[in-house]
Formats: C-alpha cells, sequence, structure tokens
C-alpha cells in the first residue's frame, strides 16, 4: 500500500515537473505572430453644404503575418447618435460591420477587450476573421453630417493578436477615447 501511494506520488511529481517546466519550453520556442495591418482611406469632398452627404472610402490591408482579426473602425467623434446619418454603402470584410454607440462597453489601449471603456462617440466596426498576409477588404459609407462646422472623422486599424506597435495603424499621432492611435479627416459644414 506505502510503495503504490510512493509510486503513486513519483508518477505525480514527474507529471507536473513535466507540465510545469518542460511543456513551457517548447510553447515559448513558438514564434510570436506579427501582423502589420494598414489603410488608405478617401473622402469624396473636403467641404458640403448642411444636408448633403460625403462618402468615405476605407481600403484596408494586411501584410507580414496572420491575423485572427482584423478590424477598421470609423468614428464620428461630432456625433451623439449614429442612424440614418450614417449608411453603409458596401464591404467586402469577411464580417457584417457593426454599429458601436455612445455608451457601448469598447476594447482601450489596444487589448483585445480584456481592458474596456465606455463609447464617447459612435463608430462602424468592420471587421474580418482570419487574416492572411496579403488580404484587402473596404468599406463604403454615405455620411450626412447634421451640424455646421468642422466634421471630424476618425480612422484607425488593429490587428489581433496585437502583438507589437506595427499590429495597429497609424502608430502615432492622435489618440482616441479608446486610448489608440487615429488617423483624423475633415469636412466643413457650410449653411
Amino acid at each position: 500500500m506505502k510503495i503504490a501511494l510512493i509510486l503513486t506520488l513519483a508518477g505525480l511529481a514527474s507529471y507536473f515537473g513535466i507540465v510545469l517546466f518542460v511543456v513551457p519550453q517548447e510553447y515559448s520556442d513558438v514564434p510570436t505572430l506579427e501582423p502589420q495591418p494598414s489603410f488608405d482611406a478617401k473622402i469624396s469632398s473636403n467641404h458640403i453644404r448642411l444636408g448633403d452627404s460625403f462618402d468615405i472610402v476605407v481600403y484596408s490591408g494586411n501584410s507580414n503575418d496572420a491575423s485572427d482579426i482584423q478590424i477598421v473602425s470609423i468614428a464620428f467623434p461630432n456625433m451623439t447618435k449614429i442612424g440614418s446619418n450614417v449608411e453603409i454603402v458596401s464591404y467586402d470584410f469577411t464580417q457584417s460591420p457593426r454599429y458601436v454607440k455612445t455608451g457601448d462597453k469598447i476594447g482601450y489601449a489596444y487589448s483585445g477587450g480584456t481592458k474596456l471603456v465606455l463609447a464617447q462617440y459612435p463608430s462602424i466596426e468592420a471587421y474580418s476573421r482570419p487574416v492572411t498576409p496579403g488580404a484587402h477588404y473596404s468599406v463604403e459609407l454615405k455620411v450626412t453630417p447634421d451640424t455646421v462646422g468642422n466634421f471630424t472623422v476618425f480612422v484607425k486599424t488593429v490587428a489581433i493578436p496585437h502583438t507589437t506597435e506595427y499590429s495597429h495603424y497609424p502608430h502615432s499621432g492622435i489618440k482616441d477615447h479608446q486610448n489608440e492611435y487615429v488617423e483624423s479627416f475633415s469636412v466643413m459644414v457650410s449653411q
């Protein structure tokens, strides 16, 4: 009985030793994926009259390594609500774009959703999963501002897993309400 107990304990100790010290080394030898998303955005007009619309088209790509998910976010910091004033004209992402409303919980600081913050303004997120190197996607929106003045649009793309500073684009500049870098576009809306 004692010998069986000793053999069982020795077997368990060997098992846990392998699990804790040998197997993690094999996992640490696996190279980390480093996707590099990018985008190019085009706005149809930099000046419109109140009541008119403008189009924004975002062309997105991925280079280097594959990513599990790539998200393109188009945000509207001058709006409080999103509805018929922003229409999705077309997209070829593998998943349907989703509307993010003011007050929704969203990821923060490139955490992949582990840190959350409340959205201060609305946006649209278009995404694909998985995304191979060399893949290209686009989304087109028709936007009708409801106030006179400078209308701002923020655009960014993030790849998950987010492993390096190149897992998002742009890499620098201004930060949005998620503490993430964005490229800012402006349209002047007049009476």
